[in-house]
């Protein structure tokens, strides 16, 4: 269901964007932290793009975190105190529509009759960011291939998208290569699953180089997060 700030669906109210319980524990762990910025990241699409200020200032300081979390700068090569599994994320990160992880994985997509590759820079189960010389104008349709989880047969999971945005050749958006955002059109069955393994799985490598010196000490600290 879509939302928007100036009509349709009501949006989630402020008290509903709390920060996640951490299980009557005393203290958050940073798997906390990410759960309550995957909850706002979803809010803030069903606001139109803007939550009130309170909830949006919390997201851009949670988003810091997260992306600082997700580069290559921010994972430490230190013996950690915590370790996270798919099932503690499973359960702790429940709003994972838009929650993009990095994926840095050669691919191929198919526009009309023709195949291009391409290299996927970031995926969620809602979508993913391809880095190609070809860019399809918005609202094209394309199908991307994506390596299938059934490795004895080698087979390719095929997911339809459209092109939602894109950055050209020359932009002075720097973080991210010339290429385009798609928003898949099927989130059901195997592809949805595979693509949620996907946000997991990389959710747990990234958590394995967390500790106290190698991620926003200060902001760490701050938030009074156990490790």
């Amino acid at each position: 269901m879509s939302y928007s700030a100036n009509g349709g669906s009501n949006p989630p109210s402020l008290q509903s964007l709390a920060t996640p319980s951490s299980g009557g524990k005393g203290m958050k762990t940073v798997l906390d932290l990410i759960g309550e910025f995957a909850v706002l990241h979803d809010a803030k699409a069903m606001w139109g793009g803007k939550l009130p200020d309170e909830a949006e200032r919390r997201w851009e300081e949670l988003k810091d975190f997260y992306d600082l979390l997700m580069s290559k700068s921010g994972i430490g090569r230190r013996p950690v105190s915590r370790q996270f599994s798919a099932k503690d994320i499973e359960a702790t990160v429940t709003s994972r529509e838009r929650l993009r992880v990095p994926l840095e994985t050669d691919m191929i997509f198919r526009a009309g009759d023709e195949f291009h590759p391409a290299k996927g820079v970031n995926v969620s189960r809602g979508g993913l960011y391809l880095s190609s010389p070809l860019t399809l104008p918005l609202s094209s349709t394309l199908t991307v291939y994506l390596a299938s989880p059934d490795v004895a047969h080698q087979s390719l999971l095929e997911a339809t998208g459209v092109v939602v945005w894109a950055i050209e050749e020359g932009s002075d958006q720097a973080s991210l290569p010339p290429g385009m955002g798609i928003s898949f059109a099927t989130q059901e069955g195997t592809l949805q699953r595979h693509l949620d393994a996907m946000v997991i799985e990389s959710l747990v490598r990234h958590l394995s180089g967390v500790d106290a010196n190698s991620l926003a000490p200060e902001f760490l600290l701050n938030e009074r997060i156990e490790l």
